[in-house]
């Protein structure tokens, strides 16, 4: 079999229609069977994502959750600045995220913003 197929189809005073691709015949067959098998499933009971979103990591509270993210960890480890609650979850777990309930979401925006880097 060449690696491409082709499929012609004869017409009445017209050019005849013709369909290539590779590889897959295109003529339809009337007895085929579809022989799909069926995925299997990988469960992961440990992902840390959905461990992570259960957790509430600043307060452990009940409700809602965001998630807060800064743009580097290096914008949390000033020399002389003292890191609030949820600054020393991040640098501790090393992610730029940290998942929080609303209030405490809230609560950090609400505080001043943290000094540049450079002046």
């Amino acid at each position: 079999m060449a690696p491409w197929s082709l499929t012609r189809i004869e017409r009445k005073n017209r050019k005849p229609l013709v369909a290539r691709f590779g590889g897959i015949p295109l003529q339809r067959q009337r007895a085929a069977e579809i022989a799909d098998r069926e995925p299997v499933r990988v469960d992961y009971p440990q992902k840390e994502l959905i461990a992570r979103l259960l957790a509430r990591e600043i307060c452990g509270g009940k409700g809602n959750v965001q998630v807060h993210d800064v743009r580097t960890l290096a914008d949390l480890a000033h020399a002389g600045w003292q890191p609030s609650d949820w600054a020393r979850v991040m640098l501790h777990r090393r992610r730029k995220t940290v998942v929080a309930c609303d209030i405490c979401h809230d609560r950090i925006h609400s505080e001043p913003p943290a000094r540049p880097l450079t002046p």
